[in-house]
């Protein structure tokens, strides 16, 4: 397979043309004029050819042309399409028949001799041990050839270098040249079918070796990349880890006289809007309705129907003062931000790690506090909700007398609403300072006998668990978005084991 490669306008489907004496590849001046590749080549290798177009998508195009010319009994001639082509099909289909070829004609023009990427195609083809011809077509300067055979010679000083002179107008076929006696020798060459084998046997070591060389640095650049990506997952995990402890450890603030005092405000707060504190629970309501329809009473009637008005409205929450979480996003914003500057100093340590460094710059959104506000509010119930639950809770097992007078004192949820306030804005370790202090001088006697102060605690117990696992949730979720990214770009374990599996069969081969 002697296979002509070169870049745009270099003359390779002329060059062609002329070697097998037709004019069967497309000439033009429109660029690039060849598309796929044109094959000619005997008969019987027709259904081979066949085959590796069937089997192989990147020749769709390619033209298989039957003939046999005795001269090129042995031979098969291909024009591929340009290397340089901005079509990428055609940059993939000479690269593959780079690989596939015998022997190679690179065809260079005198505009681009000193072309770079031809350039290193002449250097890899050499590298690869693959026989080579270059031509330097079109020359009309003696100086620009012998610059080329010059620099070429430098480099690499056993490459044959052919002249092709410019015509006055640019020509299907060469005719009566030198240079297309000089190199149709070739086929003279490989008449010898034992030329042919040797030739044959070579190149296949050649792309045995080649081949192998190729699998072990792709096998060992994934697995390279799998160790670095996992590098960079377990330092994420450690940063993650490190600022969930430092953000528990802030969560909790420190009891003050001005603590104590705002807390009992707030409290004095809440029990002056004893209707609206008792009103609004549809729960409640029908709890009521419920006992009052059960056991009858003109007491309790008129007691319902003097309060019948109140338990009717529907007041909002948002009628009381807001619960001020400001400590707990405020800190959890600082344990994110942290945490992103950490993961950016990690990238930013090693020049190994700069292209992670773009990816996470382009593929992992930081979370603003608008966002971390969003999120918080999404994981973490309304107040009222958690407490209807409690509330739900605290009645079961009640006697018909206690759950009367369960309903009839609003202290109850007041004091379930400021302890659940206390364990979101300061954590346990401000309720337990609080507590007798502030919340139990509040506590009616006949509510002691149920533990209230335990039942208290429990309840903030569980407020600030979820709280918590609100708070580590967003934190884990910026962590989360590198951890993905990065993970995505890891090659699987399979894939590897499948290249070394390749490797091996290679091996094998005699």
């Amino acid at each position: 397979m002697i296979c002509i490669l070169g870049g745009t306008g270099g003359g390779k489907s002329v060059l062609f043309n002329s070697l097998v004496s037709e004019k069967l590849s497309k000439v033009g001046v429109r660029r690039p004029c060849t598309r796929g590749a044109v094959v000619l080549c005997p008969s019987r290798a027709t259904d081979s050819l066949g085959n590796l177009k069937r089997e192989s998508g990147f020749l769709d195009e390619l033209e298989i042309i039957p003939r046999d010319k005795d001269e090129l009994k042995n031979v098969i001639m291909v024009d591929t399409p340009d290397f340089d082509s901005v079509e990428k099909s055609n940059r993939i289909t000479s690269n593959r028949f780079f690989m596939l070829s015998d022997f190679i004609l690179f065809v260079a023009s005198q505009e681009k001799y000193a072309d770079l990427l031809g350039r290193n195609l002449i250097r890899r083809s050499v590298e690869w041990g693959k026989e080579i011809i270059v031509i330097l077509n079109k020359a009309e300067s003696e100086t620009a050839f012998l610059d080329f055979r010059r620099s070429l010679a430098n480099e690499l000083p056993a490459l044959e270098l052919i002249r092709i002179d410019r015509t006055a107008r640019p020509p299907e076929i060469l005719t009566n040249s030198p240079a297309i006696d000089q190199l149709s020798g070739l086929f003279q060459r490989f008449q010898a079918v034992e030329e042919v084998r040797k030739l044959r046997v070579s190149e296949c070591e050649r792309l045995k070796s080649n081949t192998l060389n190729s699998v072990e640095t792709t096998a060992e650049l994934l697995q390279e990349l799998r160790d670095r990506i996992q590098i960079i997952v377990e330092h994420i995990d450690a940063a993650l880890n490190e600022s969930l402890e430092e953000m528990e450890t802030k969560l909790d603030v420190s009891a003050s006289r001005e603590v104590e005092e705002k807390i009992q405000a707030r409290l004095e707060n809440l029990l002056r809007k004893y209707d609206i504190l008792y009103a609004p629970r549809a729960a409640l309501r029908n709890a009521v309705q419920k006992i009052v329809a059960t056991i009858g009473g003109t007491i309790i009637s008129d007691w319902f129907g003097q309060n019948r008005t109140v338990l009717n409205e529907t007041i909002s929450l948002k009628s009381l003062e807001q619960n001020d979480y400001a400590n707990s996003l405020t800190q959890l914003e600082a344990s994110v931000a942290k945490f992103n500057l950490e993961v950016a100093e990690l990238l930013s340590s090693e020049e190994d790690f700069s292209d992670f460094r773009r990816i996470a710059s382009e593929s992992c959104p930081r979370f603003s506090s608008e966002q971390i506000r969003a999120f918080y509010e999404e994981a973490f119930p309304e107040i009222e909700k958690l407490l209807e639950a409690e509330f739900e809770r605290f009645k079961e097992g009640l006697s018909t007398v206690d759950e009367i007078k369960l309903y009839g004192s609003y202290t109850l949820w007041a004091l379930f609403l400021v302890t659940a306030e206390v364990a979101i804005g300061g954590g346990l370790t401000l309720l337990d300072m609080v507590l007798n202090s502030v919340i139990v001088p509040f506590i009616p006697k006949w509510l002691l006998k149920f533990k209230i102060i335990d039942i208290l605690r429990d309840i903030a117990e569980r407020v600030d668990r979820q709280r918590r696992e609100a708070l580590r949730g967003i934190l884990m979720r910026q962590a989360e978005i590198y951890i993905q990214v990065f993970s995505d770009l890891a090659p699987k374990q399979e894939s590897i084991g499948q290249l070394l599996k390749l490797r091996s069969g290679l091996q094998s081969i005699g």
